[in-house]
This record gives C-alpha cells, structure tokens and sequence, in this order.
C-alpha cells in the first residue's frame, strides 16, 4: 500500500478528475482530453485515487443508510436530522457513475494505449495492463453487487469501435467474466516476464508490485466465488480449488491485505468525512453490548466511552446532583436502540435525552450536561475531528483484508471444500487478525487515549463461548459471520453484503438484530439501489428497460424503484 496526499496526485492526474462529469456513453468515450498517449501511470492516479476519495459514499450511503441499516449506529437523539431510514437519496449509489466517468473508463484506455503499441513495446507493459484489469473487475463488482446488470462487455468502446449504447450484462454472466479476467490477471503477474514497465510509486496500492498484485486478485476472486455461493456452489467451490492451488498465493498477514493508508495531511478531512455533519448518529445498542459483554478490543476503537467518568461522578455528588450513595458505574459504552418505535418505551426513555445537572460547588451554582450514550470514534472516517488538525494521523481504508479472507476460508472449509486448513485455524487467524487490524486503524488514526491492542485481550477474546470455535455446524457459521460482520466496520456496503448472503446477525442470535419497528410495523431493510436510468441521452434506454426486464423474471428484483428487491446473487 502507498501513502497519497490527496492535492498531491499531479496536474495531468487531477486534470483528468475534472473532466469526468458527464454521465454520456459517447462522451465519455471521446472526450479529448482523455488523450490515447495520456501515459498509464497519470491514467492509474487517477483510477485508483476514485476508488477511495469517496467522501459522498460515506456521507451518503453509509453514513445515513448502510451502517444504520446493519446496525452499527443509531441516530443521535440530539439530532435534528429527519432522514428516511428507508429511503435513498438521489446522491447515493455515487461509484455507479465513477466506474463510468473515471474508474473504467482510465483503466480501459490503459488497456487502449499498450494495444496499439508495437509487439516489443506491449510485451513489456504485461503488468501494467493486468494490473489496471483487476482494478476495474473490482470496481465494475462492486457496482453490479447493489445494482444487478450493468454495461460491461461492450461499455467504454465509444473511441475505438463507436459502441454508444453498451447492452447491459447480466450480473451471472458477469461473475464468470470477472473470475476469467481475474484468472488471466493472475497468470500474468505470477509470471512476472523480464522487463516489465512498473507503474512504481504512481501505484498507490502496492507500488506495482506483480506479486502482491497477483495474491490481492486471487483474493478478489474468493470473494467473488462466496458471493455467488448460493447460485452455485460446485462453480464457487472450482473457484476456490483453483486459486488455493495458484502458485501465485493469498495473503499470509496483515501487511500483504489490499488497503490504502493516506498521508498525515489533506486527506479525510471534515466536509463529508464527518459524521456529524448533517447525519449524526451515536452507537447502536445490540453491537456495544455483545462487544463490552464478551470484551471485544474492537469496541474501544469503533467506539467513545461515555461522558460519566468517576471524577463526573464524584463532582456531580459533591455539587448536591446525585445523593452521596450514588456508586460509580464502570461501563461507559452505551448504545441506543436501532427501532424508532423503541423511543416511546418507558425502559429506554432515559436513552433519548441529555441529562441536565444543577451543581453548586464552592458556593458557585452552575448547570452541566452529560450524555449516556456512546459516540462512534469519528477520527476514524475525519482525520480533523477531537481536535485532529496537524495530529499526524493517517487514515486506513480496507478494500481486501486479510482477516476477510480467513473467514471466506473457514465458511468454506465447513462447507466442505479444501482450503489448505482446517476452519478452526482459518476462523482463528481471521479473528486474530481482524483485532490487529483495528488496533492498527485505531492508533494510526490518532484516537485520543487510545490503549494499545495486548496479547492477553486476543486470548480472552477467543476464547469467549460466544466467540470459541465450539457447537454445531449452524452455530459455527453463525459465529464465522457475526465476526466477519464486525471485521466488515469500515467497509460497510460489505458488512451489508455480507448481512444479504448468511442471514447473520439475526434476529434472536448470537448478535441479535433488532426488528426495525416504524408506528407497530416491521419494516424491511433495503437490499440494493435504484439502477440509474442512463442520462444525457435516451438511445440506451431499450438496453435498460431490456435489463430490468430481466432481472425481474425470478420475481425477487421487484420494481426497478424497489430498495427491499433482491440482485442475482442474492438469492433466498
């Protein structure tokens, strides 16, 4: 991974950024400043610094929706936001016209340039092509994975072959499109061939690493291969088999994972990286008291403590607000119900207010105000909060992590298929991991009083009845998907993902999920976004209607405006 000052990328790199406002397939892929001898490195800047500048995705989608429908937080009592909890915002769904306008659009004029090179020249720039095709197999997946069918195959062909209205590819036809390209990415850079271009420092992932790139795509289609689990599982399992076999490898350890770790400055700073602004939530319930009982380490970094501390206590006793036999209560990670019908019940009505507190101390009567609840940790997504201006801290994004990685392992080992491992020790690793993760996350962002992760809190950790690989086979995969959700706390349209495909957590499990409860009814949570109709021109509108249409013949995708409707791999 690489360090990337965000108004540092470039003249050429940032100019390319500006010009990819417009939603036209024509335009799009004739636009002149998008030259053909535009260099790859100046074009990959540009790919894959969209992939995490994604302040509107946080703000947006996860922020006001995803991490409220998964339940990590709740909305901020205090707060005078009036959000839809079921709605969508016209501005969600963002990396849709991203993999569009920039993301496949430079990562396909790389492929475009090093095709008309000469046979010499081409046989160099190998990686460099490979490379840029995982970059878009991962952002054209992502897409498809909350919207169902989209251009692909035929999209970003305007310049070369005047294709303006791409037909929209199923998302099953897809999967085994990625998994070829991905296979194909991997054989190339597990080859390396002598005298390889390298992308270098304008790579910001992996500095162009062949190898690690190689491992980040064989990951990326484990991924890929759970995912479409349910629709099929011998062709998931043919997968998985192909890749443990791949001499190219998987991650080993944190350090090989797919993130990106930021520079100390100019990156992840207020505006939509706050959670506060505009949307403030505070933590949800069900998720701090399974973390604070079974003593997750997590918890301290997804999470602040309280305002009571025991010199709040004792100053609200000495100043005549609480009697003089008040005891000091050492939990201080407090969450508030998911439900908006839970407000009108009496035994969470202390949740929804701020207590107010007249003291009279040293012949001084002041009034002072104290929150029981817990905020998230918003040093995490803004660098600048609790006063993080000039902190030095650096902001971490997982795309492909390691500790995921165990998990997809272990489900399918139980699952029965040969993963090099058995499920307790894949489960394990990822646990571990996953803590090691978020202990690096939390102390690289600066969290203030942050205490380092030790080795003994891992032990006791795993070791938990509700976290020791113990019990049947459906409670093994219960406890394999509540710790791949919490791992998922800061990749949350894959927590979501993840929610879609086991079912977990659950409503009565081991993380309960609680029934969303709006005026006595059940609502339903959302499963995907609203396809965009193609903009700026209706010549691909039959391609759209056509793939709506498609989608809609299982019955589960409903109407195309239906948030509770169901994409191809989400199957029942």
């Amino acid at each position: 991974m690489r360090f990337i000052n965000k108004l540092g990328m470039g003249v050429a790199a940032a100019s390319l950024l500006l010009s990819s406002c417009t939603k036209d397939f024509e335009d799009l892929n004739t636009n002149p400043i998008v030259s053909p001898t535009t260099n790859p490195e100046t074009l990959i800047v540009a790919a894959e610094y969209k992939l995490v500048d994604r302040d509107f995705e946080w703000f947006y989608d996860n922020y006001q929706y995803i991490m409220r429908w998964m339940q990590f937080v709740a909305q901020d009592p205090a707060s005078s936001a009036n959000n839809s909890l079921f709605g969508a915002n016209s501005n969600t769904n963002g990396l849709y016209n991203d993999l569009y306008n920039i993301i496949g659009r430079y990562t396909t004029q790389i492929q475009s340039i090093v095709d008309k090179m000469s046979a010499e020249d081409k046989a160099k720039y190998q990686n460099v092509t490979a490379i840029a095709n995982v970059l878009k197999v991962y952002a054209a997946w992502r897409v498809s994975d909350a919207n169902g069918s989209i251009p692909y195959t035929q999209a970003w062909q305007a310049r070369d072959s005047s294709m303006f209205t791409p037909k929209y590819d199923s998302q099953s036809s897809l999967f085994d499109v990625w998994d070829a390209q991905l296979k194909a990415a991997v054989t190339t850079l597990s080859a390396n061939a002598a005298g390889q271009v390298t992308y270098g420092s304008s790579e910001m992932f992996y500095n162009g690493d062949a190898a690690k790139w190689a491992k980040a795509a064989n990951v990326l289609r484990l991924k890929l291969a759970m995912r479409q689990y349910k629709r099929s599982d011998a062709k998931a399992k043919a997968i998985v088999a192909d890749v443990i076999a791949s001499t190219a490898g998987i991650f080993t350890s944190n350090d090989e994972e797919w993130k990106f770790i930021s520079s100390a400055t100019n990156f992840a700073r207020s505006g939509n990286w706050n959670p506060d602004n505009g949307s403030a939530f505070v933590a949800a319930k069900n998720i701090v008291d399974f973390m604070y009982t079974h003593s997750d380490p997590r918890l301290r970094v997804f999470f602040k403590s309280n305002s009571y501390t025991q010199s709040v206590i004792d100053s609200l006793k000495n100043g005549g607000a609480l009697s003089s036999g008040t005891t000091y209560n050492p939990r201080r990670y407090v969450g508030i119900p998911s439900s908006p019908d839970a407000k009108s019940n009496a035994a969470y009505s202390r949740l929804y207010s701020r207590r107010i507190y007249t003291i009279t101390l040293g012949g001084k009567t002041s009034q002072v105000t104290y929150d029981t609840l817990s905020k998230v940790q918003t040093r995490l997504f803004d660098l600048d909060q609790d006063g993080g201006a000039g902190s030095g801290g650096q902001y971490i994004q997982p795309i492909a992590s390691y500790a995921e990685m165990c998990f997809i392992l272990a489900e399918f080992t139980e699952r029965g298929v040969n993963t090099g491992g058995q499920a307790e020790e894949w489960y394990n690793k990822g646990v571990t991991a996953s803590l090691q993760a978020y202990d690096k996350i939390g102390s690289t962002a600066k969290i203030i009083g942050y205490s380092a992760l030790g080795a003994e809190e891992i032990t006791t950790y795993l070791a938990d009845p509700a976290v020791a690989y113990t019990g049947t086979l459906d409670e093994k995969l219960e406890k394999i998907g509540v710790q791949s959700f919490l791992n998922l706390f800061k990749v949350p349209q894959e927590a979501w993902a993840s929610w879609k495909r086991t079912g977990y957590p659950k409503e009565g499990g081991i993380l309960p999920f609680e029934p969303f409860m709006i005026s006595g009814v059940k609502s339903t949570v959302p499963r995907r976004w609203i396809l965009p109709i193609p903009s700026n021109t209706q010549e691909n509108i039959p391609n759209y209607n056509t793939a709506i249409s498609d989608m809609q013949k299982d019955g589960a995708y409903g109407q195309p405006n239906d948030l509770t409707g169901r994409v191809w791999w989400d199957m029942q």
